[in-house]
């Protein structure tokens, strides 16, 4: 156990990190003295993910505190007067970037960029009605155009039909440049890095794709069913299935508000493993599911988000050579639909449908409803469609309001760029209400407004642990640990660094 002095207002935490260079899992945590059940200590580690399809932090480092406080909201307004939803949420170079579905009479999606005074619009990639997807890969930000059906949020269809299917790659201001088309696909499901790679999955057909060096994009073939969602856990590559063999069908009933039944009475959705070269595994199907949503790394386990029961399962025996077993961990509410999962400040949230809610695990099968960000009257559905970190905070993008909200608590620091790879120090300070993020010595990060004061309250079987955390293990080489009971200062921190 650290030293009875950790457990006071002001800390230093520091390490020596090597992550790796092309990550095949969450990255993980680094230092940790966390405990999940009152929600009190610290954790150093990384965001790094994709859990719905869309990779919005991309190695990014971070260092948080709790002490059980309640979650609190601010309201950043709508990206664009036409949009419909927000489609995804990435953090990129500094700055937090959505991509959103438009409609109106001539609508195309479009990607804006979060700023003091609103969002500035950084352009259509393509005559397509939505940016569905967008990654942080190698150093650039990508987006996925796609012709999004709106029966599938109970909505009307769009004025504009034109296909999407098409990945284009970030140049500044409001320039795109083509990254190549999927083959036969018209949307953009999942976009995703894994293993130094880019891969791909369209929206309302089946297939898997990887981007090459020449430009193009290579069939990984497909797991026989379409996928919802990519996601990567502990060296693997995983797809989130769908039953709806009819995509036609399916958005047509879900419009009329009639849930499609499972293809079998064992289960459905699926969760499958790329394993190269075309092939997949199954996983195994989902229990009350027709649909797996989400993929997320939490407490070193993968956990699923589905619908039509709106319920989280957790994955047991995932390695083993037989189907893993899915043990449910609660429902949300009365919610039917889990799209998010995310996790932030050493918690796991999700984002819902139809109230466009935000819950928290809070253990066993107790989720706690920490938000509903979304009341527009009159409608079918409502989403918090999109999760990212992004300035300490935990951003969510909604429809059909699609307004885009943060949620804070404690007091956290996000390093806003992809760390490189190769060695790095890190260091978290709390320093009464506030933390800072240091970085190679140079404060990079602060937490945004005061946090909260007073001392850790854990129980008395939370150990401090190196390599690991809340979320998971870490992914690369770690030396030089060093835990100071008072908040060091910058030259302090610096020489460290040297």
């Amino acid at each position: 156990m650290p030293p009875a002095g950790l457990g006071a207002r002001d800390i230093t935490v520091a390490a020596w990190v090597n992550a790796v260079a092309d990550p095949t899992t969450a990255l993980g945590d680094v230092v940790s003295w966390f405990d999940p059940e009152t929600r009190h200590g610290f954790t150093l580690g990384f965001e790094h993910g994709s859990p719905c399809g869309s990779h919005g932090n991309d190695r990014t480092a971070w260092f948080g505190v709790d002490v059980g406080t309640a979650p609190q909201f601010v309201d950043h307004g709508r990206p664009g007067d036409a949009t419909v939803m927000v489609c995804s949420l990435a953090a990129f170079e500094g700055d937090l970037y959505a991509a959103t579905w438009e409609g109106g009479p001539s609508p195309r999606g479009r990607v804006h960029r979060l700023r003091a005074d609103g969002w500035e619009n950084c352009g259509s990639p393509w005559d397509a009605n939505a940016v569905t997807r967008l990654a942080v890969h190698g150093g650039a930000l990508y987006a996925g155009v796609s012709r999004l059906r709106g029966g599938g949020s109970g909505l009307e269809d769009s004025a504009n039909q034109n296909p999407g299917g098409r990945v284009l790659r970030y140049e500044g201001g409001d320039q795109w440049s083509d990254s190549g088309q999927l083959a036969g696909a018209d949307s953009i499901a999942a976009l995703v890095p894994f293993g130094g790679a880019l891969y791909a999955a369209p929206m309302y057909s089946q297939g898997v794709f990887r981007l090459d060096r020449s430009g193009s994009w290579d069939s990984c073939g497909s797991p026989g069913r379409r996928l919802l969602a990519l996601g990567v856990h502990a060296g693997a590559l995983y797809g989130a299935g769908n039953d709806h063999a009819n995509a036609e069908s399916a958005i047509a009933l879900t419009k009329a508000g009639i849930v499609v039944p499972a293809r079998s009475t064992s289960g459905g959705g699926g969760v499958f493993r790329y394993d190269g070269d075309g092939h997949w595994t199954s996983r195994g199907l989902q229990p009350d599911t027709t649909q797996v949503y989400s993929i997320e790394t939490y407490g070193g386990r993968m956990h699923v988000g589905t619908w039509p029961t709106g319920l989280v399962l957790r994955a047991t025996n995932l390695d083993s050579p037989g189907a893993a077993d899915w043990d449910p961990i609660g429902r949300l509410g009365a919610e039917t639909e889990v799209m998010n999962l995310q996790t932030y400040n050493g918690m796991l949230y999700a984002g819902t449908l139809p109230h466009a809610q935000v819950h928290r695990y809070d253990g066993d099968d107790d989720w706690a409803l920490v938000g509903t960000l979304d009341e527009t009257p009159s409608v079918r559905y409502r989403r918090a469609a999109s999760m990212a970190v992004f300035r300490g905070e935990l951003f969510v993008g909604t429809l059909p309001s699609a307004h885009v909200f943060s949620l804070r608590t404690g007091a956290v620091a996000t390093c806003d760029r992809s760390l490189s790879a190769g060695w790095h120090h890190l260091a978290g300070v709390r320093s009464g209400n506030r933390v800072t993020l240091f970085v190679d010595g140079v404060a990079v990060a602060a937490s945004a407004k005061d946090g909260p004061g007073g001392s850790f309250e854990r129980g008395p079987n939370v150990p401090l642990v190196l390599g690991g955390g809340p979320r998971a293990g870490f992914e690369g080489d770690l030396a030089t640990v060093r835990l100071w009971d008072r908040a060091l200062d910058p030259d302090e921190v610096r020489g460290l660094a040297g």
